[in-house]
């Protein structure tokens, strides 16, 4: 570590508890190995580790559909540390599919997604979907689109090549609007009618947008209420452009020849508050695509 590196200033690792680990936790946590393996054998140990050094650990039950963080210790008071701890275990809730997590083992809230019921604080996790190929983004946007409504907001994450793109196109199948969906990288925007009264569908890339004033200068609130709003690459500088937003991340694997991607959806404010988005985890995943184009 650097000299003039505090500790406090190193980003903690995250990683899964073993067997192996119980006498070096219950040592540097000061918790009985009793403990800790019971911890561990009815439930998922979390470490949080700042270099060689073990801060904390969090035990999380799971017993499908529901989460709890039901312990969390750490080796000296840390926000950071246990901020970083329930979002690992968010992580892992959500892998398993779980569609709540409760953590009962904090006085305040663990971060704004939080509500407090009794003397537990839970939240509604993303909901996490699999979509095996290209073929299937595009029929899973087009599933999507059917949730939508004009007005809404869509921030679309992931790496080049992820399929943000490919789910534009869905979603402007499912939408029904003018024209192709290609991708807007050099015009920055693009704006499809609707038909019919359903609402248009406005594709932005902000790949190369800066700041949320280089979003405003787009003018998208001229066509906001009529349409449905993509913004590829908007996390970070989209948030504020309205009161409520759908955020997609979608994640390819590490193998460049795997389409495999885990698109986890998770709705902010007031529009998304009673709205399930659990039943298109199973959508039908067999549509092959009515266009083609660039899958960025």
């Amino acid at each position: 570590m650097d000299e003039q590196t505090s500790p406090q200033d190193v980003t903690p690792e995250l990683a899964v508890a073993t067997p192996e680990e119980v006498a070096d936790l219950a040592r540097a946590l000061d918790l009985d190995e009793t403990t800790v393996s019971t911890w561990l054998t009815r439930g998922i140990g979390i470490t949080a580790r700042r270099g060689a050094a073990t801060a904390g650990l969090a035990h999380l039950v799971d017993d499908g559909g529901h989460a709890e963080v039901a312990d969390l210790v750490l080796a000296a008071p840390d926000d950071d540390i246990a901020a970083a701890l329930v979002q690992g275990a968010e992580q892992i809730a959500t892998d398993l599919e779980s569609r709540i997590l409760v953590v009962s083992c904090m006085q305040s809230a663990p971060s704004p997604a939080y509500q407090r019921d009794g003397d537990d604080w839970v939240r509604v996790l993303p909901t996490r979907l699999v979509v095996p190929t290209t073929e299937a983004m595009h029929s899973f946007g087009s599933t999507l689109a059917t949730e939508l409504r004009a007005g809404d907001i869509v921030l679309a994450s992931g790496d080049l090549g992820a399929g943000k793109t490919t789910l534009a196109q869905g979603i402007g199948l499912g939408l029904g609007v003018e024209g192709p969906v290609i991708s807007p990288t050099f015009v920055l925007a693009r704006r499809h009618a609707g038909v019919d009264g359903r609402p248009g569908l406005v594709h932005v890339d902000a790949y190369r947008l800066g700041s949320a004033a280089e979003l405003v200068d787009l003018d998208l609130d001229e066509t906001m209420d009529q349409a449905v709003t993509l913004i590829e690459w908007g996390a970070g500088i989209a948030e504020d452009l309205g009161g409520s937003h759908l955020d997609i991340d979608i994640r390819r694997s590490g193998d460049p020849a795997d389409e495999t991607r885990v698109v986890y959806l998770e709705g902010f404010g007031p529009r998304w508050q009673d709205v399930d988005l659990s039943p298109l985890s199973e959508f039908p995943l067999g549509t092959t695509p009515d266009e083609t184009g660039d899958n960025i």
